[in-house]
């Protein structure tokens, strides 16, 4: 056993509750795993460990409170060696459940000092609570090594929890940490778990490239444990392969105002068709629509089922997904590039067509996200500047709800106006007069030279800006000269032009934000794009990233359906589904430096339900 320095604590219920029933399930040699009530019969020894092992079933049944009082009854300094390891160890087990990594740790410390008196079972348990505090403080990686490291003292029922749970460990680590761990992996089974992992989360493969891959990865691995049994929907690959649609019909704007948008999709969506065409995987048949040359929507899905499509891919307008939301049935499965406004019941599975999924640059998705970065940062109190107009509002109370819900405050909500000038917003949000004001009142009553500095606000402690690249040059600075230099500042998407320009773009050194994988690393797809098109950047860029991910989507949307934790790993970010069938990304966070965007090495933001991949 190691000590453990507990980071960053993040409580995941689903790790909590797994690591509870897989550390009790081995139980205490010598004690019974039936709580017997204490009798005049038994000695003082003997109804201490019966004591035990009822408090043991208390927080095997989750009845804390009562496990709680059990544990404060007793104290341990009055037990034998082995009934003081099993009280260290159920009172991990309860800090644990509590989310307090760093006093879990001690009271497992603390058991060391009994080791050797300790059984099997109890050294069992304590390596199934360590890997549960490296959980609950967000060490991925060192709980999977635990867990592998106990995996071959357990069996049956207890060691197939074990290596569930590690293969849950691995899928919280951000890709790019678990792509170059599995890529220095030695051949253990350790190693195995690693670049099985990998696999799972290359959001480059296609799903053939997939498929193949953990063919390859199987004949290396014949005798590995998850060779046997492949862990979460790795399994159904396969099957997912085999069912994916063969023939689609795309509505996209190709004409008119929304022309240029339109194309975009339509490139990413066919460069993705192109290089699964390359790689000899199989192909739908696709046919093309201009919606724009249709009477309706009805006509395009008339036109769809005559040539016998079996999805439709659009629309592209929120007006035309409005409508649609609005149906009782649709005569294709539909996956939309727009989201429709929530129904009133959208609570309920019923809010629209069982068949309709949505899928969008969702610049909400990105203001929740950020909301989780600020608050994984230790930020607590927020200033908020944004655009006016139903965007920005939109945007705004989507980051609002979901940064109260985390426990934050908001100090200010400034909605800007376009201007060449922000400083006077600026000034005013940061209550730099206020401070200019009292200096001159204190030098009034002295009547003297007082030296002064002005202050900005010290009630918040970050601002997240929703603002345009052209916005942004201007504020940032803004932000310097009323001297919150050092005032974070955290941003949507929007604040990046999606290409690179150091000069151009150094005012917004420091600026915190989240986008897409396609515009932050490279890919071989987008290279090949690039080389077609030419460089296409901007909001054009992240559309051709959208088009990729509408086709991939299709081989894959079922899967997301079917297993509601699973995530595809798409070039518009981390792709989840959620039970109203929308689709929902969660981006990679970066910073600007030197006028360009460099990576975070950065954990998960937030609480994951589960990251289960492909």
């Amino acid at each position: 056993m190691r000590d453990l320095s507990p980071g960053n604590i993040t409580l995941k219920k689903c790790l909590l509750a797994l690591t509870v029933v897989a550390a009790t399930t081995a139980g205490l040699s010598g004690c019974s795993s039936t709580a017997v009530q204490p009798t005049a019969a038994l000695s003082a020894d003997e109804a201490k460990a019966d004591r035990l092992s009822t408090i043991r079933d208390q927080l095997n049944s989750s009845e804390f409170d009562d496990a709680r009082q059990g544990l404060q009854d007793i104290s341990p300094t009055s037990l034998p060696a082995r009934q003081r390891a099993e009280w260290h160890l159920l009172a991990t087990q309860l800090l644990i459940h509590q989310g307090d990594a760093e006093a879990a740790a001690n009271q497992l410390n603390a058991f060391e000092r009994f080791i050797n008196q300790a059984s099997n079972g109890q050294q069992n348990r304590a390596a199934l609570l360590q890997a549960g505090i490296l959980e609950l403080s967000g060490h991925w990686l060192q709980a999977a090594r635990e867990r592998d490291f106990i995996s071959g003292t357990l069996s049956g029922q207890q060691q197939e929890d074990n290596e569930q749970q590690l293969w849950q460990d691995l899928l919280q680590i951000p890709d790019t940490v678990l792509q170059d761990a599995a890529a220095i992996a030695p051949d253990t089974r350790f190693g195995g778990w690693l670049k099985l992992a990998a696999i799972s989360r290359n959001y480059r493969l296609t799903l053939d490239d997939q498929v193949a891959s953990l063919n390859d990865w199987r004949q290396q691995n014949p005798g590995h444990p998850a060779s046997q049994k492949l862990p979460g929907t790795l399994s159904q690959l396969e099957s997912i392969a085999a069912e994916r649609p063969q023939h689609i019909s795309v509505l996209l704007p190709l004409s008119g105002r929304l022309a240029r948008s339109g194309q975009a999709i339509l490139d990413g969506f066919m460069a993705a068709y192109y290089q699964s065409l390359s790689q000899g995987s199989p192909v739908p048949v696709i046919d093309v629509m201009d919606n724009n040359q249709l009477t309706d929507i009805n006509a395009a899905y008339f036109e769809g089922v005559m040539n016998g499509s079996q999805w439709l891919i659009g629309p592209l307008s929120k007006d035309d997904v409005q409508s649609l939301a609005s149906q009782p049935v649709l005569p294709l499965p539909t996956l939309t590039l727009n989201y429709a406004d929530l129904m009133p019941d959208a609570e309920s599975s019923s809010a629209s067509p069982d068949d309709l999924y949505q899928f969008g640059l969702s610049a909400e998705d990105e203001a929740r996200q950020v909301a989780d970065r600020a608050w994984a940062d230790g930020h607590r109190r927020a200033l908020v500047m944004a655009p006016q107009g139903d965007w920005g509002e939109r945007v705004y109370s989507a980051f609002r709800d979901h940064w109260l819900n985390l426990g934050g405050d908001i100090a200010e909500t400034r909605f800007y106006p376009r201007t060449n000038d922000y400083n006077p917003e600026v000034r005013q949000m940061l209550n730099v007069d206020d401070s200019a004001s009292r200096h001159q009142s204190v030098q009034s009553l002295v009547r003297l030279p007082v030296e002064f500095e002005p202050r900005p606000r010290q009630d918040a402690d970050w601002l997240f800006l929703l603002a345009l690249p052209e916005q942004a040059r201007l504020i940032k600075p803004a932000l310097a000269f009323n001297f919150a230099y050092d005032l974070p500042v955290y941003a949507t998407s929007q604040v990046y032009s999606g290409t690179d320009n150091a000069d151009r773009d150094r005012d917004l050194n420091g600026i915190r934000f989240c986008d897409l994988p396609w515009l932050l690393r490279p890919s071989e797809i987008r290279a090949q794009m690039d080389k077609d098109l030419g460089s296409n950047g901007g909001s054009y860029a992240r559309l051709h990233a959208m088009g990729v991910d509408a086709y991939r989507l299709m081989e894959r949307i079922r899967q997301l359906q079917a297993f509601p934790d699973s995530r595809i790993y798409g070039a518009s970010g981390i792709l989840s589904l959620d039970d109203q069938r929308r689709i929902h990304r969660s981006t990679e966070c970066t910073e600007f430096a030197g006028g360009v965007p460099v990576r975070l090495a950065e954990q998960p933001a937030a609480p994951l339900n589960s990251a289960e991949a492909p």
